[in-house]
């Protein structure tokens, strides 16, 4: 029997595709500053509270997104109302229910670098992606992202901007983004994953006044990871078009009641992010005292660093290795860039002294 030719059946777009690597952990030791999770933990006050809550959840029946309870304290939360909201597994179910939806001449516009994310969903989705080159000093966005002339007066293009951007850690001009939103022929998705840890205002706000945008929330930055909920708001058009396609059921019981509580318990989670922002200040200032790097300021739980000598890349990937730190490296144009999560006050004071011995090397 001739083996399957897999080309006959799986489309071009999948095949040139490689796919998403995640970052094992080798060992119970390592520290693990990748993936822009919180590294802080309940406390066994919420933890007990918790599990008595969730043990009167119905896993025997399927699960009930209209909950009043939880809608409620959503809008509440968020400042608007449920019909400009839908939930999705984490953003990234999301993003994949924006771009199935497009047509085809829909042009993918996505800074670099950014969240890549968007445009492996966008490859797979068949749609063109169109690069938006940032600047290396302060990653902002071209100055004339708005004038850009263009053959067709008619064409149509969705813009992805992470705010704060990842893996940067800065947030775009607001009026650039507000410029794009006033052109009817573009869709501005507002990808808000890191903002509670930033004092900028957020875009819901904005949701009424422009039915051209769209902005994406998630928890899993400030500790619920592990859950996989993410929330996309919109005006009624858009939304009303994305309901039509999202799968029923995407968000499992345990998770929707999991929100429910810790919506309800929200202070552990504001007391968390708090920490978090003082920590990263520190550990900026840590690893701004060394002189073969560059650390660039940032709004998120995160930081990018940049070697300051190419020369010293295999040298300091060995070293991370060998000392089981795992920090989120990058190629290409990237390839001397290291974006650090913003951990615990021992994690970062572990990590700034294996920095600091690097340096002394």
């Amino acid at each position: 029997m001739p083996p399957l030719k897999i080309e006959n059946f799986i489309k071009n777009s999948v095949l040139e595709l490689s796919a998403y690597k995640v970052n094992g952990v080798e060992s119970d030791e390592a520290l693990k500053l990748d993936a822009n999770e919180s590294n802080y933990t309940l406390s066994k006050n919420i933890k007990k509270k918790y599990a008595d809550f969730i043990k009167e959840t119905l896993i025997n029946l399927y699960p009930d997104s209209s909950s009043k309870n939880l809608i409620r304290l959503l809008e509440k939360f968020y400042g608007t109302a449920a019909e400009n909201f839908i939930f999705g597994n984490g953003s990234d179910e999301l993003i994949s229910i924006i771009l199935l939806s497009l047509k085809k001449d829909v042009a993918v516009k996505i800074p670099e670098p950014s969240f890549s994310m968007y445009g492996i969903i966008a490859r797979y989705n068949d749609l063109k992606t169109e690069p938006l080159k940032l600047d290396e000093k302060n990653f902002d966005l071209p100055e004339n992202i708005c004038g850009v002339k263009t053959k067709d007066k008619n064409s149509k293009k969705i813009f992805f901007f992470s705010y704060p951007n990842n893996p940067t850690g800065n947030h775009f001009n607001p009026d650039i983004i507000k410029n794009l939103l006033e052109n009817k022929n573009n869709i501005v998705v507002v990808d808000e994953a890191y903002i509670f840890f930033s004092n900028k205002e957020s875009f819901i706000k904005y949701i009424n006044k422009y039915d051209n945008l769209i902005v994406l929330r998630t928890f899993s930055k400030i500790g619920l990871a592990g859950l996989r909920f993410g929330m996309l708001f919109s005006g009624k058009k858009l939304i009303n078009e994305f309901k039509k396609i999202k799968l029923p059921y995407n968000i499992n019981s345990l998770t929707l009641s999991s929100i429910e509580f810790f919506l309800n318990n929200f202070a552990e989670f504001d007391k968390n992010i708090k920490k978090t922002v003082k920590q990263r200040e520190k550990l900026y200032s840590a690893l701004s005292k060394l002189n073969y790097i560059h650390v660039y300021p940032s709004d998120a739980n995160f930081l990018l660093v940049k070697l300051k000598n190419k020369n010293l890349k295999n040298k300091f990937d060995k070293f991370l290795k060998s000392n089981n730190i795992i920090v989120r490296s990058f190629t290409g144009d990237m390839e001397l860039f290291y974006r650090i999560t913003v951990g615990t006050p021992s994690e970062n004071s572990k990590l700034a002294d294996y920095l600091k011995d690097f340096g002394a090397l």
